[in-house]
């Protein structure tokens, strides 16, 4: 069996220790992996489902983490303790909010003319949304079976509590009866939910904790004062692409589109014209330089250039000599002997 070394939630190790120590074995703890479509690509990936109890408590908690490798360009080892780990990568799992991964599946059958379709129960949507992805993936299975989605998988994560209760914040409901709900996938709803998302992320209490964010919002110059209004809107755009990562194109630019940023794409595009006409003066020398180094290798080369003699061989001319030579040139040679004396024999 394969060692990798991962980073996972306190909760989930602490979890799992117990477990493995045999102090918490409650039958309806369940850590397992599914593969789903990424709500961003539409391929299959990977993520784990975990459900916890408090100690004491009959409260289950549960949640979904995305499951990523992140492998080193060259190959790498990891020493644990006194043991090497061959498999350099390292394997991260981060909490997600599941209704990233309901748009995507829950507007799979959709109409492409744009109609909004029918309200209807939510076990008939599972079972359509279950087939419909399944049965796309198995083409792709065909050339590599990591790509295939299970129609198991997506029903056990479509059934899950607590990913049912998040469906209203991307479908409208309608509660016919007591005991009779039908739903139908918005759009409208959708792009709600995400703007509160955005709201809450372009808070300045939760964006200025990310040293990430600030140097982006200072590399543009909307720290400095009398810059609020275009500040916010940088908040704005920079928690539209954070939660980008898990959005599909469309949905992305509709998003966009709700905010005003005009002024901020304005006010950015004069800061980059200025860093270009900065640079332009740095650039032109350094083109000038090359334009001067072409001019005199052209020379030089047409210094070099044969010449024709008298009995048709070309021969070079005017070829620059060494430093080296032009010094033994202007030596004074008077009493020295010539080299051909040390190859004749001597007189007897």
């Amino acid at each position: 069996m394969s060692t990798h070394l991962a980073i996972l939630p306190l909760d989930i190790i602490d979890t799992l220790t117990a477990r493995l120590n045999q102090e918490d074995c409650h039958p309806d703890h369940a850590t397992r992996f599914l593969r789903l479509p990424h709500p961003r690509t539409g391929l299959a990936s990977l993520f784990l489902l975990h459900d916890q109890h408090a100690q004491g408590d009959t409260t289950k908690t549960s949640s979904i983490l995305e499951v990523q490798a992140i492998s080193p360009t060259n190959a790498r080892t990891w020493f644990i303790g006194e043991e090497v780990v061959a498999d350099g990568k390292l394997v991260v799992m981060t909490p997600m909010d599941p209704m990233f991964l309901l748009l995507y599946l829950l507007r799979a059958p959709q109409a492409r003319d744009g109609s909004k379709g029918n309200f209807r129960p939510m076990q008939d949507i599972i079972e359509e949304v279950a087939t419909r992805i399944a049965d796309a993936s198995k083409k792709d299975a065909q050339k590599d079976p990591s790509l295939n989605v299970p129609a198991d998988d997506i029903v056990s994560f479509l059934s899950l509590d607590f990913v049912q209760s998040s469906v209203k914040r991307v479908c409208d409901v309608k509660v016919i009866t007591d005991e009779i709900t039908v739903y139908r996938y918005s759009h409208d709803v959708v792009l709600e939910s995400l703007k509160g998302k955005v709201g809450r992320l372009s808070d300045p209490r939760v964006a200025e904790m990310s040293r990430t964010l600030v140097r982006s919002l200072a590399k543009d110059g909307l720290m400095d004062d009398g810059k609020e209004e275009l500040l916010e809107s940088g908040r704005i755009k920079l928690a539209c692409e954070l939660i980008s990562q898990y959005l599909p194109r469309d949905i992305l630019q509709d998003l966009i589109a709700s905010y005003d940023l005009s002024k901020l794409d304005a006010h950015v595009k004069t800061v980059r014209d200025e860093e270009l006409a900065l640079l332009a003066p740095a650039k032109s020398v350094a083109a000038g330089d090359k334009n001067q180094k072409r001019k005199k290798d052209a020379e030089a080369t047409a210094n070099a250039d044969v010449d024709t003699s008298g009995d048709g061989d070309k021969k070079k001319r005017g070829a620059k000599s060494s430093h080296g030579v032009e010094k033994l040139k202007k030596a004074n040679v008077a009493g020295m002997s010539k080299l051909s004396t040390f190859f004749t024999k001597k007189a007897a």
